[in-house]
């Protein structure tokens, strides 16, 4: 994990203002707080502190949104067919 992140921290130059890639620095980010925590801390005392990031919670909310969809398809092409079949 730890070369991961030396070899991620490498490229990073690259993707920040004047370099190569800025205008892709949202995605490297994304990988980059995804995998690790952010640099940056709170300068004040907030209300709720919590260990988990917004991403981290909507890629959960993702995940939790795939058998919904696999099974809204499924029904929706089950009662799709039985229509047809009282054709």
């Amino acid at each position: 994990m730890a070369r991961f992140r030396n070899w991620l921290r490498s490229y990073q130059p690259l993707f920040e203002e004047g370099g190569r890639f800025h205008k892709y620095y949202p995605i490297y980010e994304m990988v980059d707080t995804f995998c690790y925590w952010t640099k940056e801390a709170t300068r004040c005392a907030p209300h709720i502190r919590d260990g988990i990031d917004i991403k981290r919670v909507m890629s959960y909310v993702v995940l939790a949104t795939v058998p919904c969809v696999l099974m809204s398809w499924f029904n929706t092409g089950y009662q799709a067919n039985l229509a047809l079949l009282e054709l």
